[in-house]
């Protein structure tokens, strides 16, 4: 065997090795762990959204921790006022003290109704109702900032639909 086919075939086996140990240890890396779950102070977090004047039903909102943030985030649901609490990704209620970078998500039909509860994810064409800058998260570009302090955080947020980011938005 050349020195060549020896490296070709070291390096194929090294990233069979590799490659699945380093996305195990990036999945598992989020999960428990000294900076979420137990033992981090949680604080009630609550809100509303609306869109173009109107309140938000039915939307996902994630708090994404940035700078030296602690824990994983948190999200919630909108109701049919718009109105949402938010729990961590242990079912804790609430989100750590820090500083966030909020996206919004609606998930519908193509024709904008519901996607039923009962439908296969992915079973049914989704369209997303919200403009990309408000469902992407980017650390060096954040739409939608909040602060998180005790005792508890209540955020109101206004979104437009026809909301569109510089293009220095969409680059890294």
């Amino acid at each position: 065997m050349s020195a060549c086919s020896d490296t070709t075939l070291k390096l194929k086996l090294t990233r069979g090795f590799v490659i699945p140990f380093a996305m195990m240890f990036a999945a598992l890396s989020g999960c428990g762990g000294s900076d979420s779950g137990p033992g981090i102070d949680m604080i009630p977090v609550s809100g509303s959204v609306v869109m173009d004047g109107k309140p938000l039903v039915g939307a996902m909102v994630e708090f994404h921790p940035t700078g030296g943030t602690k824990g994983n985030g948190a999200f919630g649901l909108t109701d049919e006022a718009g109105k949402f609490t938010l729990t961590d990704f242990h079912s804790n209620p609430g989100c750590p003290p820090g500083e966030y970078g909020v996206t919004f998500s609606k998930l519908t039909q193509p024709d904008g109704s519901p996607i039923p509860p009962d439908s296969p994810q992915g079973g049914v064409g989704m369209k997303e109702q919200i403009p990309p800058a408000y469902n992407l998260f980017k650390p060096n570009s954040i739409v939608q900032a909040a602060t998180v302090k005790s005792p508890e955080s209540t955020f109101e947020f206004q979104l437009d639909s026809k909301f569109k980011p510089p293009q220095s938005f969409y680059q890294d």
